[in-house]
């Protein structure tokens, strides 16, 4: 029980927070998107570094050497996260 009450703990913290702007929960939600990317592909053996990820989902610049399945990969797993939101 103990770890639950430092979950509501840390909630309380959270909530205290609140609201957050538009722009930082934008900002948040961006990070949490590329994170998710980078880590759910990367353990299914996707190849691109978490930097060419986020180059590639924010500016559509694919990685030199790396294969196209792999782009499509994390284009295909930003379009679910999106619908998720």
């Amino acid at each position: 029980m103990e770890i639950l009450n430092k979950i509501d703990a840390l909630k309380k913290e959270i909530d205290a927070l609140r609201p957050i702007s538009k722009d930082l929960e934008a900002k948040i939600m961006q990070k949490f998107r590329l994170d998710w990317n980078y880590h759910s592909n990367a353990i299914e053996g996707n190849r691109l570094t978490f930097g060419e990820t986020k180059t590639f989902l924010l500016h559509g610049i694919t990685a030199d050497g790396k294969p196209l399945k792999d782009h499509l990969d994390i284009k295909g797993h930003n379009k679910v996260l999106l619908l998720l939101e």
